[in-house]
């Protein structure tokens, strides 16, 4: 069977200048009161950056179902027998879910594949398998190459300001204030382990001790030069820099790739965020 990859706009395809056939991608949603914007085709990063900084709340939802509907429909008329998906995980978004039923509308085989996060993770995902359905492997042997990646892959978070979690609904108020107070950085992660679910990875004091802390985390985890780091930020180029710099000393042989923060995750945790991915290249 001739098989399509998609993945959305949560894996900065839009942004990456990507144009591969075979390889296809969904916008999800940025959300701004009664209005909603295609990510990165409607509003660009900077543009919802700039809404965050003037205090204006953005969320996000999963791609219109019509519209998932639309492309899956295209994907068959442009001679392609099923489709694997391989967009933002199913513990941050019900995009697996709503593939799922715009594939049984437009009457196409369809399988996915749970990268457990999102980012330059699930876009490198969607790059390999178009590689190797290329190449002449089934659906099952890239499922099975790609289950590697993920296994030695991690998405580290580092929020600047608990008030932004707090009113996403994702940190009290109380912890949020005394957060604050005592100036810690909490640093959070989702890989397998944690099903695709931001969770609690560690605490410390200061920005430049979370920055140390995930540089530790890697070399905990081996990565070196068989992998990628993606590092990437919201507005936040001193911290940028500073971790770049880190990153590159530390692992010399490693290549580091930055990046802004995509508007999926930027929304959910604000201004002056720092993001880091590593992940095992095949």
């Amino acid at each position: 069977m001739k098989t399509a990859i998609v993945v959305d706009s949560g894996s900065n395809y839009f942004n990456e200048g990507i144009n591969q056939a075979g390889l296809y991608a969904i916008p999800l949603q940025i959300i701004e009161g009664e209005t909603s914007y295609l990510e990165s085709i409607e509003i660009s990063v900077d543009e919802v950056n700039d809404k965050m900084r003037r205090g204006i709340r953005v969320q996000t939802s999963l791609p219109i179902l019509g519209e998932i509907e639309s492309l899956f429909k295209k994907i068959k008329d442009d001679g392609y027998d099923q489709i694997l998906a391989i967009p933002i995980t199913t513990g941050l978004s019900g995009t697996i879910q709503a593939m799922i039923s715009a594939a049984s509308f437009a009457d196409i085989a369809f399988d996915y594949f749970d990268c457990f996060t999102t980012m330059h993770i699930e876009l490198y995902c969607g790059l390999t398998a178009r590689r190797l359905l290329n190449d002449g492997h089934t659906v099952d042997e890239v499922k099975v190459i790609l289950n590697d990646i993920v296994d030695h892959s991690n998405t580290f978070i580092i929020p600047d300001d608990l008030k932004h979690l707090s009113a996403g609904g994702r940190l009290s108020p109380l912890a949020a204030k005394l957060g604050g107070l005592l100036r810690i950085k909490p640093i959070l992660h989702l890989d397998r382990s944690t099903k695709g679910i931001i969770d609690p990875f560690d605490k410390v004091r200061t920005m430049s001790r979370a920055l140390e802390r995930v540089v530790t985390a890697f070399e905990e985890e081996g990565v070196d030069e068989n992998y990628q780091i993606t590092l990437a930020d919201v507005d936040n180029e001193k911290d940028a820099v500073q971790m770049e710099k880190l990153l590159k000393e530390t692992f010399p042989k490693t290549e580091v790739v930055r990046i802004p923060l995509i508007s999926t995750v930027s929304a959910h945790v604000g201004i002056g965020t720092i993001a880091l991915q590593y992940f095992k290249k095949i």
